[in-house]
């Protein structure tokens, strides 16, 4: 029986699992077996996973959402940690021998999480990590009913018991968002979070410069959330969800900031514009969207910089 059980779910990713995958199998650690979840694709995904035939294991199924997807999996592995990756994200070689290590050194700890190397939905780096100093900690659970904590499933490696103990994810959230917040949240109540500081992980930042994945705002995954929440803690998830919608805006401010310092008026503004759109009453992006407009030295004069080392320009 492998240690650890590495689940990729996939919808539609021909374009990006196979990466992940490959992300996977250049572990230093290496007692892991890696299951797949082909959750209905409809493109190339099952000839991109047919290539690693000899060293994944598949299971298809029909289309059922990204937490039945990730309970698929669950339910076909007995190991003892459970680590889950997006199929757009990359691993770093070292990302599972850091975060089993943390599990191993105390056995309160229910869930190790690291820090994001944050790249475009290209996959091109940003130069800037997803965690930034006032989240670098692990988080208590009225931390994270007061805002949504950073901690994106990628980065996530966890105990069996502690996900079985849950019942896993809650499978009311067939489409992508906020699934993950509330699986974070059920297992803090069983224990204690570990928090790595490496970005061992390479998390694209999906809205930009084309949509990879669907909206945060997804009306009905946001509308399931805060039933959910409401009904176990009788808290107002709408902190939670303007906590979300600004990481994004800020995102997308810092993604904006680096192309003006760059040169790139056009891709700026464009990033710019969706940071409004995202949050129409942040009066800095509406001068900085006018800023892409000038010649670029007279931009320049106007000032504006990017904050390098995290994703929070703001």
């Amino acid at each position: 029986m492998a240690r650890v059980a590495v689940i990729i779910p996939v919808y539609n990713g021909a374009e990006t699992v196979g990466e992940a995958i490959a992300s996977v199998l250049a572990q230093s650690f290496r007692d892991f077996e890696l299951i797949v979840v082909d959750d209905g694709s409809t493109d190339a995904t099952p000839a991109v996973l047919a290539r690693y035939a000899t060293t994944i294991r598949v299971i298809t199924q029909p289309n059922g959402g990204i937490a039945a997807a990730r309970n698929a999996a669950l339910r076909a592995s007995t190991s003892e940690f459970v680590a889950l990756l997006d199929c757009d994200d990359v691993w770093e070689p070292s990302m599972l021998a850091h975060s089993v290590a943390a599990l191993e050194r105390d056995p309160s700890c229910v869930l190790a999480y690291t820090n994001l190397a944050v790249t475009d939905s290209n996959g091109i780096a940003l130069d800037t990590a997803l965690v930034g100093p006032t989240t670098a900690h692990a988080p208590t659970l009225d931390e994270m009913l007061t805002q949504l904590w950073p901690i994106m499933p990628s980065a996530v490696v966890t105990r069996r018991r502690a996900l079985e103990a849950i019942g896993g994810f809650a499978e009311e959230f067939r489409s992508y968002g906020y699934e993950d917040a509330y699986c974070w949240l059920r297992l803090r109540e069983v224990g204690a979070f570990r928090y790595i500081p490496e970005r061992l992980v390479k998390w694209r930042f999906a809205p930009f410069p084309r949509p990879l994945k669907q909206s945060v705002r997804n009306p009905v995954a946001q509308a399931t959330f805060a039933r959910l929440v409401r009904e176990r803690w009788g808290r107002d998830v709408e902190p939670l969800l303007r906590s979300r919608r600004r990481a994004s805006r800020s995102i997308l401010g810092y993604i904006g900031l680096m192309e003006m310092r760059n040169g790139n008026a056009r891709r700026a503004r464009e990033a710019f514009r969706r940071a409004l759109s995202l949050d129409p009453w942040r009066f800095k992006n509406y001068m900085r969207l006018l800023r892409t407009y000038l010649p670029a030295g007279v931009a320049r004069t106007f000032g504006g910089r990017t904050t390098r080392g995290t994703a929070r320009p703001e």
